[in-house]
């Protein structure tokens, strides 16, 4: 007879569990409570701090070639424009100077000597109002100074003539010593002055050097003005008539110009002579009217009488 629950598996058969990693639990991944499950970590190693050590900065290599120093030329030039300039006239000025006594005193060529002047004479043509100001008379008369202390390495060398120098010196050095309140340095200066009418001045108009009185006229009539301007002044009074009447002797060697303005600095002069000095004071009056105390009546009756020697009877 056929058995019905012959398929089905009997419980005590002889086959092989299976282990227990083996079991096919639905919940084997989640973690036990018992036993948590392991979790892989990654370790992190702490580092020690490193102490930020003082590196001093290398430059990066520049492509570009290291600046070549200025030779002497290019420092003229470059002085040259801060002379240009009126608040760095005064440091440049000293620099100029500097340079220049040292190309004169080692060997000068004809290129950086002319290069000097020619720069001296754009400088004081460009400055001719500033020359003579307050701030700057000083600057320019010591650099006119060192020019004309080394005037023959520079003349030598260049195509410039002495008369440009003297016209500097007149313009920048006697000129501005005209502002002095020194009465020996005034009239050392006047007579300078006077030197330069006759003898450049006079020599020039016998060689009818028309070019050369007109360069010295054009610094010497600013020169009469400024002395003119200090006759009020009673110990300048001697030097101004004395330069003046140079000019007024010589007036018709004068341009029309300065001829004119040459009358009238005369005729001032002339004036201030020969005006009186004003209505006298009341006191000045009385004096008139003062008598010796020894030749009024007074006095030989009070005399007599007070003094000793005549109190001998």
């Amino acid at each position: 007879m056929n058995d019905p629950c012959a398929d089905l598996p009997v419980a005590s058969s002889t086959t092989k569990k299976r282990g227990h990693d083996q079991v096919d639990d639905p919940y084997a991944d989640l973690p036990s409570v018992s036993k948590p499950q392991d979790v892989p970590r990654t370790e992190v190693t702490e580092e020690p701090l490193k102490t930020k050590k003082k590196t001093t900065q290398v430059p990066a290599d520049n492509d570009e070639t290291p600046k070549e120093p200025l030779d002497a030329c290019q420092t003229i030039t470059k002085l040259k424009g801060y002379m240009l300039v009126d608040k760095k006239f005064a440091k440049a000025s000293v620099l100029f100077a500097k340079l220049l006594e040292e190309q004169c005193t080692t060997t000068p060529t004809d290129e950086r000597m002319s290069l000097l002047m020619q720069t001296i004479q754009d400088v004081m043509e460009a400055k001719k109002e500033r020359i003579h100001h307050v701030d700057a008379r000083n600057d320019f008369a010591a650099l006119i100074r060192v020019v004309d202390k080394n005037r023959d390495a520079l003349l030598e060398a260049s195509e410039f003539e002495s008369d440009v120098i003297d016209n500097w010196v007149l313009d920048a050095v006697l000129h501005n010593q005209l502002f002095t309140d020194d009465t020996f340095l005034f009239a050392k200066t006047a007579k300078q002055i006077a030197a330069h009418i006759t003898d450049r001045r006079d020599n020039a108009v016998e060689m009818d050097n028309l070019q050369d009185i007109e360069a010295l006229d054009a610094v010497l009539l600013p020169c009469l003005r400024t002395l003119m301007g200090r006759h009020a002044t009673s110990w300048a009074k001697t030097p101004v008539e004395m330069v003046l009447g140079l000019c007024t002797a010589r007036r018709l060697t004068f341009g029309e110009a300065a001829r004119t303005q040459i009358d009238e600095w005369t005729s001032a002069i002339h004036q201030r002579k020969v005006a009186p000095n004003g209505k006298p004071s009341a006191a000045a009056e009385m004096r008139k009217n003062v008598v010796a105390y020894n030749q009024t009546q007074t006095g030989i009756k009070v005399g007599k009488s007070n003094h000793p020697l005549y109190n001998k009877d």
